[in-house]
């Protein structure tokens, strides 16, 4: 299980791997305490978990959380020293998924990561997703794609978009939005390399890409994937 420890705490990177390892044996952690490190971290790693440690920067902590919730839905624990009620209230209505006192037992730290990954990842969840009137399928277990029955090909970054665009199915997806989904955020000058992309996904997946029926495009905003009628 791969886990982000954000925090500049030497203890904290010291003891959570040893409590962690009791459950997870096979716990891979990445240890930071650089915000754009951080950013990166979660977007190449994708991590099953990240915890953030609440210290006495704690602007820079919920700045982190926004900034963490702007391109990804990782499971995020804060930890904090403090119990403060308006710290944790702030910090669960920004996106952190649970706060937890550095004090708690390590049994009860234990429960508290193994229940939130339960809650994220439920095995009930179907991975094959129909759009179009079921023109076409995405497998997001599998990451496969079929259109009209047939398997198509994606490289990770044109499945990615069009994932992105599938899960925002006809709403329009700014640009922005995409770069920051398959680049990471910090790479807003990679615009143009969107569009060359969009262009090789559609070559792929439409009858014909210069008149596009399932990847659209919204004039100086960005794209959307065609409703189901």
């Amino acid at each position: 299980m791969k886990v982000l420890l954000v925090s500049d705490s030497e203890e904290l990177s010291k003891t959570i791997p040893l409590v962690l390892k009791v459950r997870w044996p096979n716990l891979s952690l990445f240890c930071t305490g650089e915000a754009r490190e951080c950013l990166q971290l979660i977007h190449r790693e994708q991590p099953c978990l990240a915890l953030l440690h609440f210290d006495s920067r704690a602007e820079d902590c919920f700045n982190r959380i926004s900034e963490i919730r702007g391109f990804s839905d990782v499971p995020l624990i804060v930890i904090s020293q403090r119990d403060d009620v308006m710290d944790k209230v702030r910090a669960l209505e920004m996106g952190a998924d649970d706060w937890i006192v550095q004090s708690s037992v390590p049994m009860e730290f234990i429960a508290k990561v193994n229940a939130l990954l339960r809650r994220c990842q439920s095995p009930d969840t179907s991975c094959l997703f129909s759009f179009l009137d079921g023109k076409l399928y995405i497998d997001s277990c599998k990451r496969q794609v079929s259109v009209l029955g047939k398997e198509v090909k994606l490289t990770p970054n044109e499945y990615k978009i069009l994932w992105h665009l599938a899960q925002n199915e006809g709403r329009i997806v700014s640009k922005e939005s995409l770069v920051r989904n398959i680049w990471g955020p910090g790479y807003t000058d990679y615009v143009e390399c969107l569009k060359k992309h969009v262009y090789r996904l559609r070559c792929k997946i439409e009858e014909d890409p210069a008149v596009p029926r399932i990847v659209l495009t919204e004039r100086g905003v960005g794209y959307s994937l065609a409703s189901s009628n």
